[in-house]
């Protein structure tokens, strides 16, 4: 509760500047197309010369903004804060006085550890577009911002993004919802889920995608899956079940069967798998695109789109999506009571919820489990481990991990206790909102007999505390909870 009320304060004392921040995720074996260069707006308003800032007997010790700061801000902050980024609504930093003006909540911000947005930890293995920044250089930043944010370039020098936003050139397609969604400005957090119909007549090959946002000021991120042929009815049904576009999902697309595809977050541009490359996509099947609709401003109706490039050729090597599943097993705490701290409520209840579809008891099986394994997690912290054979074979092309809004931590280790043990993702400090794929710099093969092991924390404080005292399983809702990985890969040739 102190960690969550601390947070709340950061944000407060830093305005909401920086609710949608940076982070590019491309990977060696996805490649980018190519790149938009920035229009940058370097007006601004007159800003004072560095003598009228300083102390000139300090001027030994200044921290220079130009060769010191303004690389980190580049590297870490600019691909979305400046030109026509997704973080520009909340904090524009197109110049060297605009970063200067808006020092005291970037200091907020990255002594929180809350920007720029990159969950994963230096234990995981090596990532490509690594956009964390090291304890140093934290610490600079902070020590500037608490001196004054002093400058010493002149107040318009523009910031320049060290790498641009890859976009797809040509496509085959653009996909859209036919209904849209038109939230209101303070309402709580919607997350959306719409169909996207490539309306496929014979097996093709998806080689490149690429998600454009259109109320960039409020779609926060998104989650994009495949969905097969045989779910679309099911599918249907959701999407004329409520009046708005769409319908209302959270941890998944609640059809039963799905395969994520890929994260959007701001920031994040085209993907293209190498050559020869493809995730293979059969006669009616089709995309659900989950959206996270976050509300701080009014906006008009979303019309989000996502472009295709397709290959028909026989000889493309098919991406793999793997997936693996931990136990979500949280009793109530000691000093919560009620009917639905019993586990056989809460599962009934979680049934009726989502049509008679709850996995917690098949994933306790397959993990070697039993509830009563879980059941002195009393102290409001619970965590699951599971090791499970990798049943696939090929280079990893990404690593992501999934839980919800109480997960505490996250960790995906390759062949744990032996010589060639590989943190593959670890997530010391689990954030629902930032949810990322993440691509190894190194190749990195797996073997069928593999094992892939799962370790997940949750934290029963940060259950929001208007609602009943409830086990927590596995399921669906953003109440309920998730232990949950995917592993993207290829065979080369």
């Amino acid at each position: 509760m102190v960690l969550k009320l601390a947070k709340q304060l950061i944000f407060v004392t830093a305005l909401f500047t920086f609710l949608v921040a940076c982070s590019s995720n491309s990977n060696e074996s996805v490649e980018t197309i190519s790149s938009e260069s920035t229009n940058q707006d370097t007006s601004s308003a007159p800003y004072p010369d560095s003598e009228e800032r300083l102390n000139e007997e300090d001027t030994g010790n200044l921290i220079s903004f130009g060769n010191e700061i303004l690389p980190i801000i580049e590297n870490a902050c600019a691909l979305c804060h400046t030109g026509r980024g997704p973080g520009v609504p909340h904090a524009k930093l197109d110049t060297a006085a605009e970063v200067s003006a808006y020092a005291f909540a970037i200091g907020a911000v990255v002594d929180s550890g809350y920007m720029p947005p990159w969950p994963a930890s230096d234990l995981s293995v090596p990532f490509l577009h690594d956009a964390s920044l090291d304890v140093d250089q934290r610490e600079l930043i902070v020590e500037w911002a608490q001196a004054g944010a002093p400058v010493d370039v002149d107040g318009d020098t523009p910031v320049m993004p060290s790498q641009e936003v890859p976009f797809l050139v040509a496509y085959d397609q653009e996909l859209s919802s036919p209904n849209f969604y038109d939230g209101e400005r303070g309402q709580p957090d919607e997350y959306r889920c719409f169909i996207f119909d490539p309306q496929l007549t014979e097996t093709k090959y998806l080689t490149g995608y690429e998600f454009i946002p259109d109320q960039t000021e409020v779609v926060h991120h998104l989650v994009g899956y495949r969905v097969t042929a045989e779910y679309r009815e099911a599918a249907d049904r959701k999407d004329a079940s409520e009046d708005q576009g769409g319908w209302s999902c959270f941890g998944s697309t609640g059809l039963g069967s799905d395969e994520i595809l890929t994260f959007w977050a701001p920031g994040t541009g085209a993907i293209q798998y190498q050559d020869g490359l493809g995730l293979e996509m059969n006669p009616g099947d089709f995309f659900v695109m989950q959206i996270h609709y976050h509300y701080d401003v009014e906006a008009p109706e979303d019309r989000s789109t996502f472009r295709t490039v397709w290959s028909t050729d026989t000889e493309t090597q098919p991406i793999n999506i793997s997936t693996f599943s931990g136990p979500a097993e949280i009793p109530c705490a000691e000093w919560e009571e009620g009917p639905l701290c019993e586990r056989d409520n809460a599962y009934l209840y979680a049934q009726a919820q989502y049509d008679g579809i709850v996995q917690a008891d098949q994933i306790l099986e397959a993990c070697g489990y039993a509830p009563d394994d879980f059941a002195d997690m009393t102290n409001g912290i619970a965590s699951s481990t599971c090791d499970q054979p990798a049943r696939f074979e090929g280079y990893i092309s990404a690593v992501l991990g999934h839980q919800h809004n109480i997960g505490a931590s996250f960790r995906m280790t390759l062949n744990p206790g032996t010589p060639a043990e590989l943190i593959l993702l670890d997530i010391p400090k689990w954030d629902f909102e930032w949810q990322f794929a993440y691509y190894p710099q190194e190749e990195i093969y797996v073997k069928r007999d593999d094992v892939i092991r799962l370790d997940c924390v949750w934290d029963r404080s940060l259950r929001p505390n208007n609602l009943e005292p409830s086990y927590v399983l596995w399921a669906d809702g953003s109440n309920d909870e998730m232990c949950f990985a995917v592993i993207m890969s290829y065979q080369k040739n």
